[in-house]
């Protein structure tokens, strides 16, 4: 697989008076010390909140995150509207389920065969998205979300039906059960580290300027000779594949699973993470799915009108801030690099 070329050379002509003064990027040290900020004050949040409760939007806020960057490689760099990826949540909460208590598989292989079925069902979906795009595609994947969603509620037998599942054990990794919040927390907070410096890594491979390529032009990136069908195929595949993780740890951090829980409301505020956070950036995700799991917490006192306070704040973000809150960092005049005695680059 080729992949189209980069429009600038060492001899490109420098930059004109106007560039000058637009945003420049983040510096390298300046992107590491941030992520090293991040993660010690998400070391440090369990220290914080002595709160049992308050623990439990933490986990919430974790497992979102994985959720969030894996439909951030759908949606953001690929450009691919879904709305049927909470079905693949879905799917990864109860595989998990059905796989760790029906059948008694414990959880280090309960999770990546979750994931296995849920990549499956995002390659079945993917191949009707070969033949359709815009808004044909998006019914097609909310019309996948309803019907799994009936599926579970009506495969009483196995499911659990609208009663829910329920007994559902806590993660036990090698024979050690998370059985605190305090330790429960940490094993989210690995899957979710992972998770994002997967991301990373997949945005400078030659997998990620694909999927770039097809987002920004397809049939562009078809003439360079990228395979488009094969990096929709893969990229759908990904970002299941992190659908269905983060639904397992879901199913294990609530320990109780109910069709009800996997609405469109769902969707809407998964959608509403990787717009408001920053499509195709790797932290803005991570940062929205901060905001919009704890605001409603937040504005919880104020009852019947938080919802109001919540849906201004979304609305307010994505008129002030049409490039997410990951393209704030982006308006931040960095200096630029000081240049050698010998004018070198």
């Amino acid at each position: 697989m080729s992949l189209p070329p980069s429009s600038a050379t060492p001899d490109a002509a420098p930059p004109s008076h106007e560039s000058a003064d637009l945003p420049r990027p983040m510096p390298r040290a300046v992107r590491a010390l941030v992520a090293v900020a991040l993660l010690a004050g998400a070391i440090a949040v369990p220290f914080v909140l002595g709160s049992r409760y308050y623990l439990g939007i933490a986990h919430q806020v974790l497992i979102f995150i994985i959720l969030a960057s894996g439909y951030n490689i759908l949606l953001g760099y690929t450009g691919l509207v879904s709305l049927g990826h909470i079905a693949l949540f879905a799917i990864g909460a109860y595989a998990s389920a059905i796989i760790v208590v029906d059948l008694g598989v414990p959880f280090v292989f309960g999770l990546p065969l979750a994931a296995a079925v849920a990549t499956l069902a995002g390659v079945l979906v993917a191949v009707p998205a070969l033949r359709i795009k815009g808004h044909y595609l998006t019914l097609l994947t909310l019309a996948l979300g309803e019907a799994v969603r009936l599926v579970l509620r009506n495969l009483d037998w196995l499911t659990g039906g609208s009663n829910g599942f329920a007994g559902i054990p806590r993660p036990s990794l090698f024979g050690l059960t998370a059985k605190s919040a305090f330790s429960l927390y940490f094993v989210l907070l690995a899957f979710a580290v992972v998770a994002v410096v997967f991301v990373w890594g997949l945005e400078r491979s030659r997998f990620g300027r694909a999927f770039k390529a097809i987002r920004d032009a397809e049939i562009g990136a078809e003439v360079s000779g990228v395979d488009t069908a094969r990096m929709k195929v893969i990229a759908f595949a990904i970002s299941a594949a992190y659908a269905g993780v983060a639904g397992s740890l879901y199913a294990h951090t609530m320990r109780f699973i109910s069709p009800e829980f996997f609405s469109l409301g769902l969707t809407i505020t998964l959608l509403a993470m990787v717009l408001i956070g920053g499509r195709g950036t790797v932290l803005g995700p991570v940062l929205a799915a901060i905001l919009l799991t704890t605001a409603p917490e937040a504005f919880r006192f104020l009852k019947e009108y938080y919802l109001i306070l919540f849906g201004l704040m979304i609305y307010l973000c994505v008129l002030f801030l049409p490039e997410g809150l990951a393209g704030l960092l982006g308006r931040i005049r960095w200096p630029r690099r000081a240049r050698s005695a010998g004018g070198g680059r």
